[in-house]
């Protein structure tokens, strides 16, 4: 509930129906997980060079990009996210994502 609850904080203003972010994450915490559009997606922007990924891959916080996002730090390759108030590593996020990702086994059935 925690991570669910840091995406709708820090990424549904965008990644909603009818938000401004691109591809199919819905983060709103009120969306079940199964619609959520995230759990075993192909990014539609771009995979960072990372093989296998996914906007969340249960298991593989290395291959998830919504993590991966959050950690990016370099501006040049990919923009902060969230894109506002975002110039430092928000350590307890990633590391909330990084467990809540690890402890998913598979993605729940619509």
């Amino acid at each position: 509930a925690r991570a669910r609850a840091y995406l709708h904080a820090n990424c549904s203003f965008c990644h909603r129906p009818d938000g401004p972010g691109r591809g199919t994450a819905n983060w709103l915490y009120d969306t079940p997980w199964a619609s959520a559009g995230a759990c075993d997606a192909e990014p539609v922007a771009g995979d960072l060079g990372v093989s296998g990924a996914r906007l969340i891959k249960p298991g593989a916080p290395e291959q998830s990009l919504a993590l991966l996002r959050l950690r990016a730090q370099n501006a040049a390759r990919m923009p902060p996210f969230p894109p506002l108030g975002s110039r430092r590593l928000d350590a307890s996020g990633s590391a909330l994502l990084d467990t809540w990702i690890r402890g998913l086994s598979t993605c729940p059935s619509k």
